[in-house]
């Protein structure tokens, strides 16, 4: 396989999972961020990095026009629902003016690359039911989700207007070694310091899938999916309570302790998640990692990096 895949915001903890992935599936890979990049790429020194702005045109149609790439994966946003409430702002511009003038210098490529834009299952907000169907109304709960939705919109302008072709991966709840944000990392630090005190009620419920496998979902949307527009929701397919989740870290930890939430939600969290996975099952995908050992493996690594 000589196709070239393109992994913008590699610096990112999906993004620097996805070089690997891609590149023992036999993509010539090539990857782009405004950071460093981490531990994946120095594994695989052979893969290119341009460090730029996506919101600077010149950068990327020089990127564009030397990587010459089949399919780009679109990471480079934000990820942080609280701090989206904090600056609202901020995180309206930095997810739609690099992706904007992203697609519009890929427009204006000569051969224009199928863009798979990976959206959050934040767009979805608090579901009406269960499992979550990629035709479910949007109705985001935050400004993070608001703003994954404009991203969408902005798919959805190039491809309808332009002909682009284009993809949405809507990604559930990820985790995994690496993350240092988000529900796992933030128990396991408590556990870790002894403290068992956390938000919720500890019934609300995430479709976990472990980075590793996000990546492959990736992969295998970028070579099997038809690129004419569709979403496809990113995830196991199986629902975890938060209160589950803490108990298998307490178990990683050796913590003979019980969760004690404090009873209240929080601003801007779905109650229920997830998803339908038939479209992603369809193009071949399963999940490799299961749960419990996945848990154990982060909970190692948070552990060591703490």
């Amino acid at each position: 396989m000589n196709r070239v895949t393109l992994v913008c915001g590699a610096g990112g903890f999906i993004g620097g999972t996805c070089l690997p992935v891609f590149d023992d599936a036999g993509w010539k890979v090539a990857a782009s961020g405004r950071g460093m990049l981490g531990e994946s790429r120095r594994d695989r020194p052979g893969i290119p990095f341009y460090r730029g702005d996506f919101s600077d045109a010149t950068f990327a149609s020089r990127m564009l026009s030397e990587v010459k790439p089949d399919r780009v994966v679109f990471l480079a946003a934000p990820a942080s629902v609280g701090q989206s409430f904090i600056d609202p702002v901020a995180d309206f511009r930095d997810q739609t003016s690099p992706f904007i003038q992203f697609l519009e210098c890929a427009r204006l490529t000569p051969n224009p690359p199928g863009v798979l834009l990976v959206s959050s299952a934040a767009i979805y907000g608090n579901p009406r039911s269960i499992p979550v169907p990629e035709s479910a109304a949007p109705d985001p709960i935050s400004p993070y989700g608001f703003h994954k939705l404009q991203q969408e919109l902005l798919l959805d302008e190039y491809a309808k207007l332009y002909g682009m072709s284009t993809c949405k991966a809507r990604v559930f709840s990820t985790y995994g070694p690496g993350l240092r944000h988000l529900a796992v990392w933030d128990i396991a630090r408590r556990a870790i310091g002894r403290d068992y005190t956390l938000q919720g009620t500890g019934a609300e419920s995430r479709d976990y899938l472990h980075v590793s496998d996000v990546a492959r979902a990736l992969e295998s949307i970028c070579r099997h999916a038809p690129f004419q527009g569709e979403s496809i929701n990113v995830a196991s397919g199986v629902e975890q309570t938060i209160e589950h989740v803490a108990d298998l870290i307490y178990e990683a930890v050796g913590a003979k302790a019980t969760p004690m939430f404090e009873g209240s939600q929080v601003k801007g969290n779905p109650v229920r998640w997830r998803a339908d996975v038939q479209r992603l099952a369809a193009l071949g995908f399963s999940p490799r990692v299961p749960f419990a050992s996945g848990i154990a493996d982060t909970v190692a690594w948070i552990s060591a990096n703490a």
